[in-house]
């Protein structure tokens, strides 16, 4: 019998594995990809998650310190800072530097691998795993879901669906030379969210956006206008798709089990960014586990000091997070306009631009900067009278 049986190999997954398997514990993880990381992802981490979970310098791609925003009429207004605040990053193989650790520290993996069922008994779990060719059952004292958003298994094990997502939706191409991600707002782009082109090797990009309808068609329409200005000159990869939870299940523990990452909808509302956020959360499964296995308690009550724990390291980001995406949905592109006008036009841009609050991983700060400002706050209320509120949520 395993300690402990990962269904995952993404950030969360291999991070738990790693942690638990360093620790002595014995450790499988099951993936039904057989490539470690393959999954579709923007693959931009800030600086605070580079910090404390550090990767080779082979694999990035570029460092950010300049976004161009680009309303809907057309008005662009650039972001610039003189330090790094996010790198583009080689997506897969930073995943797979987590396994390729946990492996070393002895945990098992099974690529290739689906799981199909989990039952939780009195005195273990049983995980049935299928491949191509047979079916059988593992053992575990305990189960880590980080199955990813969507999983079928979550309500397998009585965890909800997200209670609100999007779906993603992104394409690989060549592009004209530039060092700068561009973003793009507009109901005619990207209803309610954004679009944006993220320079990776040299020559290519990706192009994507975030909806809740049409993501493909969105995409596509962008992709045609992109390539009718000369931004981009050839399409590599096709639109494929993905979805993104923006806020939480009800709950992300049970007897015998944990769920890290996006199936917990560890996620920024804001942008979709999840791999902070998991391995921020993986790190607290791993010490819950380990101290509910040397106590030999792997029940709901014990296990509910991760949900208490993430909740707190977290549940601020991605509540305030959450509350500005639903009222931004609420704008129109001339009130988007409008806001971006007030905020480049009346000090505001070079407050925030300045301003310690602003960073790629914890967008809570800089939300209550704006709301709290007068001149912002004032438009924000004419605009829409509900955006005061967040205001409070400091």
């Amino acid at each position: 019998m395993n300690d402990v049986i990962v269904i995952g190999a993404g950030p969360a997954g291999n991070n738990t594995a790693y942690l638990l398997a360093d620790l002595g514990y014995s450790v499988t993880v099951v993936d039904w990809r057989t490539q470690i990381g393959d999954k579709l992802c923007t693959g931009i981490v800030g600086r605070d998650c580079i910090r404390r979970f550090p990767l080779d310098e082979s694999l990035v791609f570029r460092s950010v310190r300049t976004a161009k925003v680009t309303a809907p009429g057309g008005r662009t207004v650039e972001f610039s800072r003189p330090d790094v605040q996010a790198y583009v990053i080689d997506r897969v193989s930073y995943v797979s530097s987590f396994a390729v650790r946990a492996q070393r520290a002895g945990a098992e993996y099974l690529l290739g691998q689906r799981v199909t069922e989990i039952q939780v008994c009195e005195k273990g779990t049983k995980v049935r795993v299928t491949d191509e060719q047979e079916s059988y059952t593992l053992t575990s004292k305990a189960v880590v879901l980080a199955s990813g958003f969507g999983s079928d298994l979550a309500g397998q094990l009585g965890i909800s669906k997200p209670g609100d997502y999007a779906t993603a939706v992104q394409a690989e191409v060549m592009c004209a030379t530039t060092d700068e991600i561009q973003v793009y707002f507009g109901r005619g782009v990207a209803p309610g969210f954004f679009a944006w082109l993220v320079p990776t090797s040299e020559g290519r990009a990706l192009v994507g956006l975030i909806s809740r309808h049409q993501g493909v068609s969105h995409l596509q329409s962008l992709m045609s206008r992109l390539q009718a200005d000369g931004t981009i000159t050839e399409v590599i990869k096709p639109a494929a798709r993905w979805g993104i939870p923006l806020q939480p299940p009800n709950r992300s523990f049970g007897d015998r089990l944990l769920a890290v990452g996006d199936v917990a909808g560890q996620v920024k509302p804001t942008t979709g960014g999840g791999i902070y956020y998991a391995l921020l959360a993986s790190e607290i499964a791993a010490d819950t586990l380990h101290h509910a296995l040397q106590k030999d308690d792997l029940s709901a009550p014990q296990l509910s000091q991760y949900e208490r724990r993430w909740r707190e390291v977290l549940s601020h980001e991605i509540d305030i997070g959450y509350s500005a995406r639903r009222l931004f949905e609420t704008l129109d592109d001339c009130k988007i306009d409008s806001l971006m006008h007030i905020i480049a036009s009346n000090g505001i841009f070079t407050e925030l631009v300045s301003s310690r609050t602003l960073s790629f991983d914890w967008h809570g700060g800089i939300i209550t900067k704006v709301i709290g400002h007068p001149l912002a706050a004032k438009a924000l209320s004419l605009i829409n009278p509900l955006i005061s509120t967040l205001g409070s949520q400091k």
